[in-house]
């Protein structure tokens, strides 16, 4: 199943898209990140209420399986932050949803314990 997300109640949209060289718009890294995130932590939108939820899978899934950015020039891993998921209330996004035990089976799977 392919990921749809929309993004239009997301306060500033618009800023989320950054303009290529050839004139082409894109999805910041922010915005594209935690929308794949949606899929890995198992929360489909982000809310006022639940988007610490979100960040805190987040923030467990980056430190055990990795990021997804590294910095250009140091190489260094980029986390997602607070801010970067406090920015994006309001994505709603069609990846299906997991239990917090869903989820903690799935951030485990691979390791033997």
């Amino acid at each position: 199943m392919a990921l749809n997300y929309n993004l239009q109640q997301i306060e500033n949209f618009d800023n989320l898209y950054v303009e290529e060289k050839d004139g082409m718009f894109t999805l910041n890294r922010v915005a594209h990140t935690i929308i794949f995130h949606c899929m890995s932590v198992g929360i489909s939108e982000i809310t006022e209420k639940n988007w610490e939820q979100f960040y805190d899978r987040v923030s467990m899934w980056e430190k055990v399986k990795g990021t997804q950015f590294l910095d250009s020039e140091t190489r260094q891993p980029i986390f997602t932050s607070k801010e970067d998921v406090k920015s994006m209330i309001g994505l709603k996004t069609n990846a299906s949803l997991s239990s917090k035990s869903e989820f903690l089976k799935r951030l485990s799977n691979g390791f033997n314990i």
